[in-house]
């Protein structure tokens, strides 16, 4: 008898054993999955577009070892765009561009003061030569830094991400505050107000407006801001944001909302508050989980969103990230190092928003999905 159990426990401790092996190979897969492709496209961005076409698993060498690059006296040409005010400052430049990053593209030019360098260098013509540690402490500090970040630094400045980066952040955050706003709102009538047919109704429209995707109403769509003339504005894309977001919310929301105590509400009323006063006090701060789950679906759809932006957004001032990046690779296709870096500055905001809010952002999850 004795002999049995201890067979058996073995065995049980053996599958548990194997069991708990095999989770860990797949959790460790599946980490490695989605680690070593982030961790490839980091690296890369400081890779210089020779290293990624002569090898794209290497790592950088090119923009870190820059001591002693070498560099060229160029001529004043339309496509060397210099990166000071030229009716502003009229103080002589020696122009330089880089005979080891990109050479003969006029992509890595600088402008150095001719007051701050030694009179010999100051004194070069078109098509003499200088080493990067010929110049002074600051210029060599200077240019280092600006060739390790070259990638970034052209990035923003020629793929003009910036304003971008703010229309992505202009875009999720509205919207997302509207989504939340009117869902939240709409919640509350579906499921504490006693209208049930009604309910049912307007809750079966929201339910097939969420089966409705951007792809298959996009012409329409277009047409319709036209006759407004609210394509290319800021405002146009939000509220249609708003408007594809709101299904959902309105559907989590209600379910989230219909399981609150309705004696809270009664005896707020008995108080004397008002729709609006209910609302603010006892609706918002208890929907807390389900807010926080709308907001991580809502946000993070609008972040990464693309089409919409591509179709309704025809100048630069309204478009958002996801399409900068697209027609800057496509503006400049041969420079990888730069669509690296793009995309990097892609992504590194949604990875600091979970790394920071990780936990919250899991309790959110589960409790909107679940129950407050």
């Amino acid at each position: 008898m004795n002999d049995t159990l201890t067979r058996s426990r073995q065995g049980e401790r053996i599958k548990g054993f194997v069991g708990n092996l095999i989770a860990y190979i797949i959790l460790g897969s599946w980490a490695l999955i989605t680690i070593l492709p982030l961790f490839w496209m980091t690296y890369s961005s400081f890779k210089s577009n020779e290293e990624l076409t002569r090898s794209i698993y290497a790592f950088p060498k090119e923009l870190f070892d820059n001591k002693y690059d070498e560099y060229v006296v160029i001529k004043p040409q339309l496509n060397v765009v210099p990166d000071y005010d030229v009716e502003k400052d009229k103080r002589p430049r020696l122009i330089i561009e880089s005979k080891t990053i990109a050479p003969g593209r006029r992509l890595m030019v600088h402008f150095l003061l001719k007051e701050e360098l030694p009179e010999k260098l100051a004194k070069l013509q078109p098509g003499d030569t200088l080493n990067l540690s010929q110049l002074p402490l600051s210029l060599r500090t200077k240019l280092g830094w600006r060739t390790i970040w070259f990638n970034y630094i052209s990035a923003v400045e020629r793929g003009g991400l910036g304003r971008k980066f703010i229309n992505s952040i202009i875009y999720a955050g509205v919207s997302t505050f509207l989504i939340n706003l009117f869902g939240l709102m709409m919640a509350f009538a579906l499921s504490k107000y006693p209208f049930r047919r009604l309910a049912m109704v307007l809750g079966g429209l929201i339910g097939l407006g969420y089966l409705i995707s951007i792809n298959s109403v996009i012409i329409p769509l277009f047409l319709m801001l036209t006759s407004v003339n609210l394509t290319d504005t800021h405002l146009g894309i939000i509220l249609v944001y708003t408007a594809f977001g709101l299904p959902l919310a309105v559907m989590l929301d209600t379910q989230f909302i219909h399981d609150l105590p309705t004696s809270l509400i009664e005896s707020a009323r008995i108080d004397g508050a008002t729709t609006f006063r209910l609302f603010r006090s006892i609706i918002v701060p208890m929907s807390t989980p389900v807010i926080v789950t709308v907001s991580i679906i809502s946000a993070l759809g609008i972040w990464n969103e693309f089409l919409l932006v591509l179709v309704l957004a025809s100048s630069e001032f309204t478009k958002s990230l996801p399409v900068g990046v697209y027609s800057f690779s496509s503006l400049t296709s041969t420079q990888l190092g730069w669509q690296m870096a793009a995309l990097v500055i892609a992504t590194l905001p949604a990875m600091i928003v979970y790394f920071i809010f990780q936990r919250r952002l899991a309790e959110g999850v589960v409790g909107g999905a679940i129950k407050g």
